[in-house]
């Protein structure tokens, strides 16, 4: 980081010191999202998952009268603990957030969830309130590299240096925020680099929301529209079936090809909430002779002129509305309206268009609690030809034990490209056809979540379908204060998987057992063992796959000091017994790298917190696979079999 940027930081601490008081950075915000993301599924998008909760944690919720859709945002929070919070808030009066224990459904692990995301404090959304002056500045400016050098910069084949770099600032109020974000990944000029941001203004009289510049959507159960965040399945075997409802959030993500570019509003009058946005931008793709586009390039890395020469190839205009009616505030009907158009025709195996190069996508979706069980659906059609459907209820039969069941049929040829709707296939347009099960069971030490889900997909290529089953069971025991427990299985069988030749079916189980120590207050000490077994029949081939960690963490908040240090230990046979571990970062960024191979990880991750509002943090991480002579292919390869990276970051709140 140069000194230009430290003196900037240092200049901008000045001010705001001489015009406000203090809050300290909230780094156990970090700490809780990590935890959040640790049970995510394996193959999880848990960037854009944990850039979701960063933006929870930088606008918490006031507990002081919260409104239901505030609430429910919260990716843990289910509809009948909202209801619950705003019974609560509505009878007692909230001077602490511990009073929040007493409420009903609430969980001494949920508590912990909810503290980083919730605030005290008197709403007062009238318009005599709303100003534009700064209350509040958040920065974050990253460096990373890789110290190993590839064969891409070896042979100059890139345009810029080896540095990732990363500057994002947000300034703003309870009404107002602009934001801006420039990010430039490694082997990129600067010129090339990825610059976005927004202007937000939100709860003034009849005005929810309004966004200019980069957004995000979700409507229902994400048949339609649907945030970025994967519908993989995780540990949370009841909730994970629910999309969480009507939002438009703004939106500084690196993630150079999700997302919305251009304005939204949401205007609410009484029980009715109307949401139009429009969206023009141009994508990054490969167009053919024909002038057809044939892929879509997402990876967001320019340092090449073929991967320049794709860039900003192919127009995308969007335009739609929601509008929802809310008898109370958690039973809403919605209505969901979209159009998609391309300057150029899509390959079919990109988005089926039906030869065309615009459709059309509308909903008709509801969330309505029965006798206390939560029911939620969606219908969705392509100009009232295609249809599909998603069905799931929600039914706590006491404060330890609820069941969910989720039944989807999503037509082959229904599309949205920015439909994610709850299942196993990405593309909801491949079609599929699945029933699900949950069930949970908890008591102030115990935890315990099981999910069977079984499901038919259409096949791409050969017309048979592919039969699938997936089965879950995850317990957490707490042995003591100082002593967690951990166990999981998972089994996955599908059919006519094509990986192998003239194979039928795949079995997939893991094996995960884990522990966690809390030696004293500021040091703890885990870890985990994970056996993969993958088989084939009626070829009868199999292999397996092995990974252990240790990971240590000492944290003084008194002196703002923490340190966390993780080795890892792994074999498998190949990357079709790959596993999966998430692992700490500087703050923001998020990762779950696959491991496969034979070797040995190791990172180490230091925070340190200085004048109250600045976060210095340093991540180097390392990884040696033993029986390679060479990593990664093409221009990432690197000669020999040690590949490490470096992280520093400055992070400033207040």
């Amino acid at each position: 980081m140069t000194k230009t940027y430290l003196a900037t930081f240092f200049f901008i601490y000045i001010t705001f010191q001489m015009l406000h008081s203090q809050d300290t950075l909230r780094s156990s915000g970090q700490e809780v999202i990590e935890s959040i993301l640790d049970n995510a599924s394996d193959e999880q998008d848990v960037q854009n998952f944990g850039d979701e909760l960063e933006y929870f944690r930088e606008h918490p919720v006031s507990i002081v009268k919260p409104t239901y859709s505030e609430l429910i945002k919260l990716p843990f929070v289910s509809p009948l603990l909202a209801e619950s919070i705003i019974l609560f808030s509505d009878t007692v009066e909230i001077n602490s957030v511990e009073q929040l224990k007493s409420v009903s459904l609430m969980t001494p692990v949920l508590y912990t969830k909810l503290l980083p995301f919730i605030v005290i404090g008197q709403k007062d959304n009238s318009p005599l309130n709303f100003n534009f002056l700064p209350s509040r500045v958040n920065s974050r400016s990253r460096l990373e590299r890789r110290l190993q050098i590839t064969d891409g910069f070896k042979n100059n084949k890139f345009n810029g240096d080896a540095n990732g770099t990363y500057q994002r600032i947000k300034i703003g109020n309870k009404n107002v925020e602009i934001a801006g974000l420039l990010e430039k990944d490694a082997g990129e000029a600067y010129g090339d680099g990825f610059i976005v941001g927004y202007l937000s203004i939100k709860d003034i009289s009849v005005f929810k929301n309004l966004i200019i510049g980069n957004y995000n959507i979700s409507a229902a159960q994400g048949l339609v529209l649907a945030k970025n965040i994967s519908t993989s399945k995780g540990s949370d075997a009841v909730g994970q079936i629910r999309k969480r409802g009507s939002t438009i959030s703004p939106s500084v993500s690196a993630d150079e090809y999700r997302y919305f570019s251009g304005s939204a509003i949401q205007l609410k009058y009484q029980n009715t909430m109307l949401t139009s946005f429009y969206s023009e931008r141009k994508l990054p793709a490969s167009i053919d002779s024909n002038g057809v586009a044939s892929s879509f390039y997402t990876s967001g890395i320019y340092r090449t002129e073929s991967d320049i020469n794709r860039r900003n190839t192919l127009t995308e205009k969007v335009v739609g509305g929601k509008i929802d009616f809310s008898f109370d505030p958690s039973k809403t009907i919605s209505l969901n309206l979209m159009n998609v158009e391309y300057k150029n025709y899509l390959k079919p195996t990109l988005f089926d268009l039906k030869g065309k190069r615009s459709i059309s996508a509308g909903s008709l979706s509801w969330e309505i609690p029965v006798v206390g069980v939560l029911t939620f659906g969606e219908a969705a059609s392509n100009d009232g030809n295609r249809f599909s459907k998603a069905l799931g209820l929600i039914f706590p039969l006491t404060k330890s034990f609820a069941v969910s069941y989720h039944y989807r049929a999503y037509t082959k040829g229904y599309t949205s490209p920015f439909a994610r709707p709850f299942g196993e296939r990405d593309n909801v347009g491949d079609g599929e056809l699945g029933n699900y099960l949950g069930v949970e069971i908890k008591n102030e030490n115990t935890d315990f979540n099981s999910y069977i889900d079984q499901y038919t997909l259409p096949s791409v290529t050969n017309g048979f379908d592919i039969i699938g089953r997936d089965l879950m069971v995850y317990i957490q025991q707490s042995i003591s204060r100082q002593f967690d427990f951990t166990f999981q299985i998972r089994n996955k069988i599908k059919s006519q998987i094509e990986i192998r030749f003239a194979d039928d079916e795949r079995h997939q189980t893991n094996y995960r057992i884990a522990y966690k120590f809390k030696v004293t207050s500021k040091f703890s000490l885990s870890q985990r063992f994970e056996i993969v077994k993958v088989s084939y029949n009626p070829s009868q081939y199999s292999e397996d796959g092995f990974l252990t960690f240790v990971e240590g963490i000492y944290r003084n908040p008194k002196k703002g000091i923490s340190l966390k240090a993780r080795c890892i230990l792994f074999d498998t046979h190949s990357y079709d017994s790959r596993l999966y571990q998430y692992e700490s970062d500087v703050a923001g960024n998020f990762s779950n790298p696959p491991i496969y191979g034979k070797g040995i990880r190791w990172y180490a991750v230091a925070g340190y917190e200085f004048f109250e509002n600045f976060l210095l943090s340093f991540k180097y991480s390392e990884t040696k696979k033993l029986d390679e002579v060479v990593l990664g292919s093409g221009d990432d390869q690197i000669q020999g079999n040690l590949d490490n990276q470096i992280a520093l970051q400055l992070d400033f709140e207040f």
